[in-house]
């Protein structure tokens, strides 16, 4: 739920993959099981309205079939999901970036060591043509990710081109701090490394919305998805309070939520932002 607050960092970080792929394309941590259904609630998040200042609102749609979520689709076109299962556990995430002059897709596939999630490998495509691959490796604290660190390569090589890497910290079952870094430092065109660290506080007593999806989504998207939700769906709870510092600057901004029944949060209002949820039952 960053939307609004990491677009600059959203169009840093798709410089990042783009420079590195030498194209010429442009929630409750408790009983936290990586095995689907893993929902900690019968109630789901559906769709998700996000309405920007000085911007045409659009949706987010989350799709379920037979108890599993299995696409994600905005309704601007700029972003979907495909989620493909063994079993109950997600195999693979196909996004789709039309944001850009030409689609890119990443496509990632989850790798277990029995119910834990413990490598995401994959590919990145532009335009058609293969113009990267990437391997994210996941550090734990308990049953918390502390660490998702994605590593990108240029094609048939092994040799590091890049990095993207998200340090969390908790406080309880919440995320407290968000330590985001991007990098490349091989290919045609190095790029000096971007980093924020995002602090969240505040927290309230309600479900949050987007820990309704799986966690194992959640992990395996986080680093791709900064200017979405990315790993604050991690999080029971709602923040109220975040402060964003980049380098020398610091930003803080203050949430309201607007609670409906059994405590599913029905909006959430910034400075700058308003986001309205639905939910369905599975």
């Amino acid at each position: 739920m960053m939307t609004g607050k990491f677009k600059q960092l959203g169009i840093s970080l798709a410089a990042v993959l783009a420079v590195t792929s030498c194209a010429d394309s442009s929630g409750d941590l408790v009983g936290l099981e990586n095995t689907l259904p893993n929902y900690t609630e019968v109630k789901v998040l559906s769709k998700v309205n996000i309405a920007e200042a000085g911007a045409t609102p659009y949706d987010i749609n989350y799709l379920y079939s037979s108890g599993k979520l299995t696409a994600v689709t905005a309704s601007n076109n700029s972003t979907s999901y495909t989620l493909e299962y063994s079993g109950t556990q997600i195999s693979k995430i196909i996004k789709t970036d039309m944001q850009g002059t030409q689609p890119q897709v990443i496509t990632s596939i989850l790798s277990y060591s029995g119910n834990v999630l413990t490598q995401i490998t994959g590919t990145i495509t532009d335009a058609g043509t293969v113009s990267g691959t990437f391997k994210s490796d996941l550090v734990y604290t308990g049953a918390k990710p502390s660490q998702i660190k994605t590593t990108l390569f240029l094609p048939g090589s092994t040799v590091e081109a890049g990095k993207l890497t998200s340090d969390l910290e908790y406080s309880g079952n919440n995320l407290s701090k968000w330590l985001y870094s991007a990098e490349v430092s091989a290919g045609p065109v190095v790029v000096s490394p971007v980093q924020f660290i995002a602090t969240f506080s505040n927290y309230d007593g309600n479900t949050n919305p987007y820990r309704t999806l799986p966690f194992a989504f959640t992990v395996a998207t986080a680093n791709f998805d900064i200017d979405g939700a990315g790993p604050t769906g991690l999080s029971s709870n709602n923040y109220q309070s975040v402060t964003i510092q980049t380098g020398a600057t610091s930003q803080s901004e203050t949430r309201t939520h607007t609670v409906g029944t059994a405590g599913f949060v029905t909006k959430t209002q910034s400075p700058s932002a308003a986001w309205t949820f639905d939910y369905q039952n599975l």
